[in-house]
């Protein structure tokens, strides 16, 4: 064998070593990046669906939730949450206080709730859906365990206090937008006549 033969087949075996190594540097940087591009997607997927102050779903995952569960079995009742006078907590107190009363009340509505779907809708409205039962008294027990309408909040040495409207379905609609707007106007009653919570009339 030449010289010239042996540097030839020196340079190819060279050539054929550099391409594996980079083939499998690639290789692994590629992987890598794969799983960093997944990390970032399940972050982002985990962003829209939950809200990042309470832990509690967002109004669209809720709504998709809710309107899945409602397909499959037709019966539930919808509860809408609202923080009396909360405008005052911010008020005198800031918004860091406020947010904080809301991660307190919020923490309440999940521990009781949160094999149920507990959604956060707005400012200091929270949402709950309650699948397969519109047992009045089985969800005024629930919400009175729950602590949530009433409590002393420590930090701010303030009573919260919070009213509820529910509706239920089939009776008062069967789908979210029906008996949120159903819920929403017992919510109201609630308000007006002081009380803790209101249902929506069967019919209604």
């Amino acid at each position: 064998m030449s010289r010239i033969e042996m540097a030839e087949m020196i340079l190819l075996a060279v050539a054929a070593a550099t391409f594996c190594i980079l083939t499998v540097y690639l290789s692994i940087k590629l992987h890598r990046e794969r799983r960093a591009l997944n990390r970032r997607i399940k972050a982002l997927e985990k962003e829209l669906r939950y809200d990042h102050l309470t832990g509690a779903l967002s109004k669209k995952a809720f709504v998709s939730e809710m309107e899945t569960s409602l397909a499959e079995s037709g019966i539930g009742t919808l509860l809408i949450f609202d923080i009396n006078s909360f405008r005052s907590v911010n008020e005198m107190f800031g918004h860091i206080a406020g947010d904080g009363v809301i991660k307190r009340f919020s923490a309440k509505l999940l521990k009781e709730f949160g094999k149920d779907l507990v959604g956060r809708l707005s400012g200091d409205d929270f949402l709950i859906f309650i699948a397969g039962t519109c047992d009045k008294e089985e969800i005024n027990e629930r919400i009175r365990r729950c602590g949530a309408t009433r409590f002393s909040d420590k930090p701010t040495k303030l009573l919260i206090t919070a009213c509820c409207g529910a509706s239920c379905s089939p009776q008062n609609g069967k789908t979210f937008d029906d008996l949120y707007a159903k819920a929403d106007k017992a919510l109201f009653y609630s308000k007006q006549n002081d009380t803790t919570i209101s249902y929506c009339k069967d019919g209604e």
